[in-house]
């Protein structure tokens, strides 16, 4: 085999954290094969065309794909299906944190277009949709709200927004720290309930009553830093699909930095080569794809385990699997969402009420006209039974899309709508569908979003497209195609063989599972991922060049290796050389 198809590392799948982490190593120096079996990037957070969507939606559920996705409903195509953008995992990112961090200082900034998010609105008790506040100032200015109550928030605000870390303060002290934070904001700060709500569901994107505090606390701080950096809105959302496109950008970087992508093509095959437990130089393992001309090796593998086969990763010892970097990962987090994509031609609006409880704009007597703005990127959520028809336990979220995200033709618009099923849920079971499908949970909710067209009250809206589905976060089954016979059968004497390198570096990483988490949060969660497995890949890499420099010297009768002698990384990424050298270009 010649070195074109050798490489330090492989990476096995196109999704966001997968993506970052591949970009990461290509900077880094390492020579680095980037698969995926799908013929499109992004994994399970790809951005699809309506009739790449729609294949995808009918295809067979085979046990080669990640079958993390079930229930699939989808409608029929419409015209210019190439000019849709639909995101199979929508999100949208904060102006501060992890991803936006990643964003600037790899570069990929320059790949991609963002969008400010228009509004964040919140669909209240007396079914109303009042959105929330652009800056402190808009509270002062909502006269429905009692001095007494104004003190008390602003209190809250102060708090949550101070620099010093939340564990150990007093008012976290004794058992408010495990306190479900709805009841946190009552107890401690005397908000009253309707205020209480709009600041857990639509602030904190808490998905339930039962929410604990600290993790909340966290997402509100966030958010509180996130108004102002890149203009009124503390979220963006990515052009033509957000996380997918964001994905690919990672991946025109890794290509640029030297990394080699090969996609449509399944792995047939992985065999562990017996001669890298002699020398562990040696590729440790030889990859075979399906109509691919010649087979691929590396020293380090990095995968989910739903990729790999089960045969494998049984009968290996060299594994790691890399736990969630993600703060307040909570195993007890549901573990299956139900998912909504719905296409109108339509606007609609989200117009402050005159009697918004707190969170109106600036200047509400002039932002109410007779023709209200129509709404291109918004937010809206749906505490748990908010709906009257509606049965969710959890909070319903609702993102809007329009032409200014470059994800839909001029006048059409996509409803995204989603809420998880707790864990506690008998419709979360592993092995099963629920027993209420997707549509029938989501459709009052859509309903309702729908009823916020400026024409519903005359006719209503009709969507051109709908089509619900189930997304788990459960590891799906490992790819059976991979046969028994890609694992050497006498795998238990090839463990025989003296280890000259004790311990041995690891020659597999798993990545951390997905997780299901609040809208603004699993960009977030994939970029800090990405960081704890680059590292850890850093780790094993260097591992192996010492072992290669060792063996070499060995036979040479050479000098040992020197420390200085390895592989320096000092960060997640190395210098980006700006024109403007400006650390928020975006």
């Amino acid at each position: 085999m010649d070195d074109e198809g050798a490489f330090d590392v492989i990476v096995i799948g196109t999704g966001l954290t997968e993506s970052i982490t591949a970009a990461a190593l290509a900077k880094a120096g390492f020579k680095v094969a980037h698969l995926d079996e799908n013929v499109y990037y992004g994994g399970d957070e790809a951005s699809l065309s309506l009739d790449e969507y729609i294949d995808w939606a009918t295809q067979p559920r085979t046990s080669t794909q990640i079958s993390s996705f079930s229930s699939l409903s989808p409608s029929d195509t419409l015209p210019n299906s190439r000019q849709y953008s639909i995101s199979l995992s929508p999100s949208v990112i904060p102006a501060t944190g992890p991803l936006i961090s990643s964003l600037v200082a790899s570069g990929v900034s320059r790949y991609g277009g963002f969008r400010l998010v228009e509004h964040v609105a919140v669909y209240s008790s007396d079914h109303k949709v009042e959105t929330v506040p652009g800056s402190k100032e808009d509270i002062f200015k909502d006269k429905t709200i009692s001095l007494l109550d104004k003190r008390r928030l602003m209190r809250f605000l102060v708090f949550a927004s101070e620099d010093e870390e939340f564990e150990g303060r007093v008012e976290l002290e004794g058992t408010n720290v495990d306190m479900p934070f709805l009841e946190f904001l009552k107890a401690t700060f005397s908000l009253n309930q309707e205020i209480a709500e709009t600041i857990t569901y639509a602030l904190s994107y808490c998905t339930s009553p039962t929410d604990k505090t600290l993790p909340a606390l966290h997402r509100l701080r966030r958010y509180l830093r996130s108004i102002g950096r890149y203009g009124h809105s503390p979220f963006l959302v990515g052009h033509y699909g957000s996380s997918g496109e964001i994905a690919q950008g990672f991946c025109r970087t890794a290509a640029v930095a030297g990394a080699v992508y090969i996609l449509g093509k399944p792995i047939s095959s992985i065999t562990r080569n017996r001669n890298s437990e002699k020398a562990q130089s040696t590729p440790t393992y030889t990859l075979t794809l399906a109509d691919f001309p010649e087979p691929i090796t590396c020293h380090l593998l990095i995968s989910s385990e739903s990729r790999l086969p089960v045969e494998l990763i049984r009968n290996i010892d060299a594994i790691q699997r890399i736990p969630s970097a993600f703060p307040f990962a909570d195993e007890d987090k549901p573990i299956k969402i139900a998912r909504g994509v719905c296409i109108i031609d339509q606007a609609l609006t989200l117009t402050p009420t005159q009697d918004s409880l707190i969170f109106g704009e600036a200047d509400l007597e002039n932002s109410i006209t007779e023709s209200s703005p129509a709404l291109d990127t918004g937010i809206v959520v749906f505490p748990p039974f908010s709906v009257p028809a509606g049965f969710a336990p959890s909070a319903v979220t609702v993102l809007v899309v329009g032409e200014g995200s470059f994800s839909v033709p001029k006048g059409k618009w996509i409803i995204y709508i989603s809420t998880p099923i707790p864990s506690f849920s008998p419709d979360s079971n592993h092995d099963s569908d629920p027993v209420v499908s997707p549509e029938t949970l989501l459709k009052p909710y859509l309903e309702t979003t729908l009823s916020f067209s400026s024409t519903s009250s005359v006719k209503p809206l009709i969507p051109l497209f709908t089509s619900f589905y189930l997304q788990s976060t459960s590891p799906a089954p490992r790819a059976a195609s991979v046969t028994a016979s890609a694992v050497p059968t006498d795998l238990s004497a090839s463990h025989e063989v003296s280890n000259s390198i004790d311990p041995p570096s690891p020659s597999i990483l798993l990545m951390p599972l997905p997780e299901i988490l609040p809208l603004p949060d699993s960009g977030d969660a994939s970029a800090l991922n990405a960081e704890a497995v680059f590292w850890e890949a850093i780790k094993a890499l260097n591992g192996f060049k010492d072992t290669k420099k060792q063996e070499a010297s060995q036979e040479q009768d050479a000098p040992p290796v020197r420390e200085e002698d390895r592989l320096s990384i000092e960060s997640f990424w190395p210098p980006v050389v700006s024109e403007e050298d400006d650390e928020d270009e975006l």
